[in-house]
């Protein structure tokens, strides 16, 4: 049995129940926190369940099939990570514009930017 395929499940149900705990610490009702359980859990065991009929599953469960998904895989980080940078400065342009306070976006990007010089740094010296 290859432990692998259930790393996803599991890490999913903890978020679950991270968010779950989460939204019961934000006022939400019962009832509202275990839907927002079962949307990460249902999500998490889809994939897996999923995993070994569907190459996209499989892809989202971090268990590319061969070389032209890890590209696939590759290129969709890339494209969402770039998308996010500009999100990112968008909305902290916006935000100076409109004079309000812009420290949560400042954040935000600097962590982006972190872990990408971060990860430049990395896999150059592993790589």
């Amino acid at each position: 049995m290859n432990m692998s395929r259930w790393i996803v499940p599991a890490v999913g149900f903890v978020i679950g129940l991270l968010v779950a705990a989460a939204m019961l610490g934000g006022k939400a009702t019962p009832l509202e926190a275990a839907i927002g359980f079962a949307v990460v859990a249902a999500y998490a065991l889809g994939l897996r369940l999923l995993q070994t009929r569907s190459e996209t599953a499989s892809l989202l469960s971090g268990l590319p099939v061969d070389e032209r998904w890890e590209a696939i895989n590759a290129a969709a980080l890339s494209l969402a990570a770039q998308t996010l940078a500009v999100i990112l400065l968008a909305a902290f342009l916006v935000t100076q514009f409109r004079g309000g306070d812009s420290t949560p976006y400042t954040l935000l990007g600097a962590a982006f930017a972190m872990a990408y010089f971060g990860g430049i740094v990395w896999y150059r010296w592993r790589l």
